[in-house]
């Protein structure tokens, strides 16, 4: 496939498998790099769950103070954008199988069924890898058994105690959420009922207190999920209503600028926090959209996409024992090296034995 050309006037669809797959290496670069990044002493944590200003504080006084650790502040300041995609893909990918594809005479049971399956399959794989690094380098991690079960069967998102371990795969639980809302409501249904839901979840959650643990269960659950994914329902439902936004290059470039700079904005205040996915997406789609044309990004990406879902499974089982030592070496970006060539690796050794075709 060709790179070399912008050509957004031929587009018959706000993304190609191409660009979605792009979208998919980037998104679960992010995601891996910076679910390492925030564990290492002395890095601020972002705004995913809870809004908490020293977060936002703490970003500002790293910019104003340089050290060695902004690129880690940098990244974890804005990591969230990472699963956001993955939540907007999902998204656009079921509303284009299920709505206009070949998946439009599958039944809400063999639905549900079909992608319980697919994602315990693949959590259970990695759950094992988990407990084998566990038993070689910290057996008293293997107390906490319930956690694990619940796990396994995608419900620990919704225990109180919200003990989730590995705690990237509270995301299985959260999508399997998002699958069951949008085959028995949002399918094939208005999208004005949608988005009547998602500016009902986001009411509720601008009612509660920043720091509140009601707000990290309710977004830690299908809260958090909601606007990004409705904006993937949209954006493969009404394509042709915005298509005009795309239609030159310099168009593409100042959404991708506003954007970003509303998704820096966003940052700075609880209420705007909430609409950041909005923004995450824009800016997104826009970059995935001028990388596409680079061959370079656009393979380098490509193929990290391609082992995106691998990768999301493997890496907190090298993240588990490579932290303590980025945290006691000192030579922090070596180990963030080390760990993501280990990564790419093994999701590539293992990959055949994750995703069976």
């Amino acid at each position: 496939m060709e790179h070399n050309s912008f050509q957004p006037n031929k587009r018959e669809s706000l993304l190609s498998r191409t660009e979605c797959n792009i979208m998919r290496g980037l998104a679960i670069l992010v995601i891996v790099t910076n679910n390492f990044g925030h564990l290492v002493k002395g890095v601020h944590p972002d705004n995913e769950y809870i809004y908490d200003y020293s977060n936002v504080s703490g970003f500002v006084d790293s910019l104003l103070h340089l050290n060695n650790l902004f690129p880690l502040e940098l990244l974890s300041f804005y990591s969230p954008f990472g699963v956001m995609l993955f939540i907007f893909l999902s998204g656009y990918g079921l509303t284009l199988k299920y709505e206009f594809g070949n998946g439009q005479s599958v039944s809400a049971k063999r639905f549900v069924i079909d992608h319980y399956t697919k994602l315990f399959s693949m959590q259970a794989k990695g759950l094992a890898l988990f407990l084998v690094f566990l038993l070689m380098y910290n057996v008293n991690e293997i107390v906490y058994f319930w956690p694990f079960i619940k796990q396994l069967f995608m419900i620990a998102n919704l225990s109180p105690s919200l003990k989730i371990m590995p705690g990237p795969y509270w995301f299985f639980g959260m999508i399997m959420e998002v699958y069951i809302i949008y085959r028995f409501v949002f399918y094939k249904r208005s999208s004005w009922l949608m988005m009547s839901i998602v500016a009902l979840s986001l009411f509720i959650m601008a009612l509660l207190d920043p720091v509140e643990q009601l707000l990290c269960y309710l977004r830690i659950n299908c809260c958090l999920a909601l606007l990004p994914f409705s904006l993937g329902v949209l954006a493969a439902r009404h394509w042709e209503s915005f298509s005009f936004l795309f239609e030159s290059k310099l168009r593409v470039i100042l959404i991708f600028i506003v954007s970003f700079l509303l998704l820096t904005s966003c940052k700075f205040n609880f209420y705007s926090w909430l609409f950041m996915p909005l923004f995450v997406v824009t800016t997104s789609v826009t970059l995935v959209i001028l990388l596409s044309n680079v061959n370079f990004f656009a393979l380098l990406f490509g193929w990290l996409g391609g082992l995106s879902g691998v990768m999301f499974v493997v890496h907190p089982s090298l993240r588990q024992i490579l932290i303590a030592r980025a945290n006691e070496s000192g030579h922090c970006y070596a180990v963030v090296f080390i760990y993501l060539f280990l990564t790419i690796v093994l999701s590539v050794m293992l990959k055949s034995v994750f995703i069976k075709k």
